[in-house]
């Protein structure tokens, strides 16, 4: 398979979850509590986006594939597109896109303070993700991308902190682990 068609796959795939969730969205069959499930799914999108991106790396050297690297910057955009939906839902079905509602509730709730702190730290990255931006940072580029790893863990963190009221940590324990084994292998790799 060529590079540009792996490209266009994992575009292709990327784009499935939201495409499924807009389908439901227009058909009503987002359940009994359809807000929950748009933040829920756009949600667990951002964070296994986030994962796969982390993937890239430690696959890439395991594999000797050294093409999957051009597939990272467009699976960090996807994490960071479902980040920013999942993000103006919150905002929009919890605080009526009233932002000192926003500021009281990461006041008052954790896990919305570190799911802002993540998704703030994902914003600079966004916004250097691109061929000029890498020019004129340098070595500053890949510093700045190096808090993927930060922000992996504030995710992890934020959904272990929304499912304990439910007390349901399997899948936020899961997602921790990939990121311990991720890093692991970057650590790893480095030396």
């Amino acid at each position: 398979m060529s590079p540009r068609t792996a490209w266009r796959l994992i575009w292709l795939l990327c784009a499935l979850p939201l495409a499924d969730l807009l389908g439901r969205i227009l058909s009503q069959q987002l359940g009994a509590n359809p807000q929950e499930a748009i933040l829920r799914q756009t949600g667990l999108w951002s964070l296994t986006l986030l994962l796969v991106t982390l993937g890239v790396t430690p696959f890439r050297q395991w594999l000797r594939w050294p093409e999957l690297i051009s597939l990272r910057r467009m699976l960090g955009l996807w994490a960071f597109g479902y980040a920013c939906i999942h993000l103006l839902a919150f905002w929009a079905f919890e605080h009526d896109f009233d932002l000192a509602a926003v500021a009281s509730d990461a006041l008052k709730r954790p896990f919305v303070t570190v799911g802002l702190l993540s998704f703030f730290l994902m914003l600079p990255m966004a916004l250097t993700s691109n061929a000029g931006a890498m020019r004129r940072m340098g070595r500053g580029w890949k510093r700045l991308h190096r808090a993927i790893y930060a922000i992996a863990l504030l995710a992890c963190v934020h959904f272990f902190l929304h499912r304990a009221g439910k007390s349901n940590f399997i899948d936020p324990a899961i997602a921790s682990a990939i990121v311990l084994i991720l890093l692991g292998s970057r650590i790893y790799f480095r030396r």
